[in-house]
Formats: structure tokens, sequence, C-alpha cells
């Protein structure tokens, strides 16, 4: 791996998406389940916006959620397994990539022993672009893994 990437991986047989981090000595990997149609016409639709938002920048999260909900109130993440944004950094175009990833626990009691790691990288709009693609291809069964790098020297 470059001094940071990410890759996903996506198991159309039960909506599994699998990454796997890495930043100079920080790594990490996890998953998390999510509908494919909503992945490709919410996250990797919101990839491909130039520029990107900074208050609402492109992100997907996914673990365990909560079981019941008040009418009208959407369900809450209770232990995000899986979250990845991807937001402006500078005003050169420079992109921030953080990648949040957990083991699963699952009880309340364990939190205490799971792991986590985040991992950031810093990219391009063109680097951005070319994953979109790849992610889209992935989640189509075209193709087995979309990567992300660190594009800067």
């Amino acid at each position: 791996m470059h001094s940071g990437e990410l890759g996903l991986r996506y198991d159309e047989w039960d909506g599994q998406l699998f990454a796997v981090a890495r930043s100079g000595a920080f790594s990490g990997e996890s998953s998390a389940w999510f509908d494919r149609l909503h992945l490709k016409e919410t996250f990797v639709a919101a990839l491909r916006t130039f520029p990107l938002s900074p208050t609402a920048p492109p992100m997907i999260e996914g673990g365990f959620w909560s079981k019941e909900k008040a009418p009208g109130v959407a369900r809450s993440l209770e232990q995000c397994h899986l979250r990845l944004i991807v937001s402006p950094h500078d005003l050169r175009g420079t992109l921030l990539v953080r990648v949040e990833l957990a083991s699963e626990t699952r009880k309340t009691a364990d939190l205490d022993r799971q792991h986590m790691a985040t991992v950031r990288f810093l990219t391009q709009y063109a680097a951005v672009a070319l994953f979109a693609d790849d992610l889209d291809r992935v989640l189509d069964g075209v193709k087995s893994e979309a990567v992300l790098q660190n594009q800067l020297s």
C-alpha cells in the first residue's frame, strides 16, 4: 500500500462492504452492511460532485443500528463499524479521506474491548473520481475492489 490507501470490496450476496485502510504505520479493517443501490445513489453520486461540500461531504456509515424508532425519527447508529468521509482539506483542492474502522461487539458491556482505528490521508479530485467509477463497478459485480490512494507527493 502507499502512504495512504483505502480498499473497498462488496459482497453482493449479503450486502457487506469490506474496508481496509492504511496511512503510514496505522491500519485497520472492518465491514458493515449497506444496500447496493443506496450506496450508488447517495455515496458514489456524492463523490462525483465538484466541489465537494465542506458542510455535507460524501459519507457512509454502518454498523449496529437501533431497533426501535419513534414515529418521524430516524434510527440511530448505536455501534459504528465503518465510517468513510471525503471532505475538502484546503483551498488548493486537496481532499481529506477519513476512515473509521471498528470491530463488532455484541454486548454493550464489552465496548471497552472493541478495537478501533481512524485512518486519514490526503488525495485529489482526480483520484476520487477514479475511485467513484471503480466503486460503481464493484457494486455492479464487474470489479473486485475499488482502491483510493494518496496522490500527493
